[in-house]
């Protein structure tokens, strides 16, 4: 095999897509059809003939507009990377166009081979697999299949492709995808001709949600009907005619099924249902582990599905978007991809997460049980006034686990000297908590910084109060110094603890596990996981820090405002708080605070857009269907690993095509939280990591009130 070592030249540009949109069409009309039209307007950009002539178009109309997507193929090879986005009205006009593709010309050649570009990938991956060599089992095209065996859910590829390089030429490389069978991480790996892993690409979205105390149910368990014999969205209704249980609901939108055992199938046992009927009857004050819960869990999930796969298809994602169903009727998309939706999946707890691979392939959604709250306690022995078990969560993404036994010690309140000084985000004086259990209060820095602090002043363990309610949570953060374990409490537990002296006590893992909750009957979390399979296919490359963010995010945004509720996850999440660091409604952060702490975290911002995007338009007597119709249509407009403002020019864009009565009901919503007129975020290399540069505005146009 050849060397994997850095050749030069064979580094990726770094390229963006340029947008190109106007108040007023781009083009004159004409009567050329929409392809002809946007490959006239690339040859007025300067595009050579042989570009142009490199470029493959798919057509699909949305009422008045056609919308034109162009793939690049050169010397026979798929340009990864490289796509056109065309917009024609009515009249023949171009009104958007985005130009993400590449100068074409001749593509120097690849040293390794296929199996050579999967062996690399493996390697960079997942060390576990670095003396294993995949055999090539199969050929259909520039793509090989290769045998990955119980490891991966179906078999590695490597197809050959060319690449825009750093120096401006094309390279012949390999687009390798892995799909992994136990945590469901699809990744796409580009392998230059010389065999060097040159970048790679997650296109599972995984979610950790945060644990708190409340049951918000919202809605009793109740009998609703389905599509029935068809519906414009499913015109074969949701089920299929036979082969039907309990335990594996199956139709053309969705395949939903248990899988316990995390074989990535359906488990065996159910009971065959011939009737239609899914009627199981829950019973949440027992696990949900239980039979008939397990019941509820695959017709809840199967449901749910169902109903964001039709209301998404009115506003927009339907076949010519490349959304998910097994027949398309013919109306675009190559079909074959309804989601295989995993109820109770055993491959993890607390989680949630969703894998899209290309149009044609079936996405998988893997749902979860969750712990439920009071896995840990701080046992309080004085003083005898406030003796006793109080409720808490352990177990955070930082620092060692408690066990049974735990850390005892005198619990006492943090005071650093500066703004809040309960809040722990100065360093205490050295020493100041020696031996000590600290109690320090949430708000304005992340919980490692937190209990990082309190360790340096000597501390042996930490507590931190929550400031917004009850609820409790497994805290995030990411600091592999930290030593000390970490527990999270309410705000009255928080008060409790403050409000007498002397307190002593144990901080330790509780003796009993509490009730598990099952994320399948939480719409907020199933439809959350659809959106990332919708802002994969209508925009791509939703990863990374930014375009990442954002996937979360609109994910969020989705949840939101179809359950009309600034929170989300509060059922799964045990707390009427819900999963995000707060409420969406005045939501405290902005475009300057996308930092790449997280896509989590720096996604809320942009739910916090979109749920002041739904106040605006309630305010303003606009419906829901309409605001949704143009976040989904915006997409079109979106180029691939879009940043904020881009998202917002093409929601834009779709407000414009309708005559543009709303433009400043968006641009509001954009500029309270920092992507007003001139914001702009960047990517920028800081201390070995790729990290956002945002410079925010807070200004909208001129004739917006």
């Amino acid at each position: 095999m050849a060397s994997a070592a850095s050749v030069s030249g064979d580094e990726v540009a770094e390229t963006r897509a340029r947008v190109f949109q106007s108040e007023r069409a781009l083009t004159a009309p004409s009567r050329s059809g929409a392809s002809a039209i946007a490959a006239g307007f690339m040859r007025s950009r300067g595009a050579s003939e042989v570009t142009v002539g490199s470029l493959r178009a798919t057509e699909a109309r949305n009422g008045d507009i056609t919308h034109v997507r162009f793939e690049q193929y050169v010397g026979g090879l798929r340009v990864h990377g490289a796509y056109a986005k065309a917009a024609v009205n009515g009249q023949g006009e171009l009104i958007h166009f985005i130009d993400g593709t590449a100068a074409a010309g001749q593509v120097v050649s690849a040293r390794v081979s296929e199996s050579d570009a999967v062996g690399s990938a493996l390697r960079h991956l997942y060390p576990e697999l670095r003396d294993s060599q995949p055999a090539e089992q199969s050929r259909e095209g520039n793509t090989v299949s290769f045998a990955g065996g119980a490891f991966f859910h179906r078999n590695p590829t490597a197809e050959r492709v060319a690449y825009a390089a750093a120096n401006g030429a094309l390279r012949t490389g390999f687009l390798v995808e892995t799909w992994t069978a136990k945590s469901n991480q699809l990744t796409h790996t580009l392998v230059s001709g010389e065999g060097r892993v040159l970048s790679t690409e997650s296109r599972t979205a995984n979610d950790r949600y945060n644990v708190f105390t409340n049951d918000p149910m919202k809605t009793p368990q109740a009998i609703v009907t389905g599509a029935g014999t068809g519906n414009t969205q499913s015109p074969l209704g949701w089920l299929n005619t036979s082969g039907l249980t309990t335990r594996l609901i199956s139709g053309n939108n969705v395949r939903a099924y248990l899988d316990v055992d995390a074989n990535n199938a359906p488990d065996t046992g159910g009971t065959a249902v011939t009737n239609g009927d899914f009627l199981a009857v829950a019973s949440l004050t027992q696990a949900p582990t239980t039979s008939l819960n397990r019941d509820v869990s695959v017709q809840n999930l199967f449901y749910l599905n169902n109903v964001i796969h039709d209301t998404l298809y009115r506003y927009g994602f339907n076949e010519a978007a490349l959304n998910f169903q097994e027949n398309n009727f013919g109306k675009g998309g190559a079909g074959s991809d309804s989601v295989d939706a995993e109820a109770q999946d055993g491959s993890g707890t607390d989680n949630a997460n969703f894998s899209t691979p290309a149009d044609g392939s079936n996405p998988r959604m893997q749902m979860y049980l969750w712990t439920g709250v009071g896995t840990h306690q701080v046992n309080v022995q004085l003083p005898t006034s406030i003796a006793g078990n109080f409720v808490a969560q352990g177990d955070g993404e930082f620092g060692p686990a408690l066990t049974t036994t735990g850390v005892t010690g005198d619990i006492v309140l943090v005071n650093d000297g500066v703004g809040t000084t309960s809040d722990g985000c100065e360093a205490s004086p050295a020493g100041s908590l020696t031996g000590k259990i600290a109690l320090i209060d949430r708000g304005v820095c992340g919980f490692s910084v937190k209990v990082k602090n309190a360790q340096l002043a000597g501390a042996k363990g930490a507590i931190i109060a929550n400031n917004q309610g009850d609820g409790v949570m497994t805290m995030g953060g990411a600091d592999t110094s930290i030593t000390i374990p970490s527990l999270f409490v309410g705000q009255t537990t928080g008060a409790t603890l403050r409000s007498v002296t002397g307190v002593y006590g144990t901080i330790r893992k509780s003796l009993s596990a509490p009730l598990q909750r099952d994320s399948s009957v939480d719409s907020d979390v199933v439809y959350h996981e659809y959106g990332h399979g919708l802002t994969w296919r209508m925009i791509g490359s939703m990863s990374g820090p930014i375009s990442g963010a954002i996937g979360e995010g609109m994910s969020d945004v989705l949840a939101v405002i179809l359950n009309d509720n600034d929170r989300v996850g509060e059922y799964s999440a045990s707390s009427d708080l819900g999963i995000r660091s707060a409420p969406y409604t005045n939501y405290p952060r902005t475009y300057g605070a996308v930092t790449g702490s997280g896509v989590h975290f720096d996604g809320e911002v942009y739910g916090a857009i979109g749920w002041q995007l739904w106040l605006n338009f309630q305010a303003a007597g606009v419906s829901k269907d309409t605001l949704m119709a143009y976040l989904v249509d915006g997409m079109n407009y979106t180029p691939a690993a879009p940043y904020y403002e881009h998202m917002r020019d093409g929601i834009l864009q779709s407000v414009a095509n309708a005559g543009n009565a709303h433009r400043c009901l968006v641009w509001s919503a954009f500029a309270k939280y920092g992507v007003g007129v001139g914001a702009k975020a960047t990517l920028v290399r800081s201390k070995g990591s790729t990290v956002p540069s945002v410079t925010e505005s807070f200004v909208k146009p001129s004739d917006c009130p």
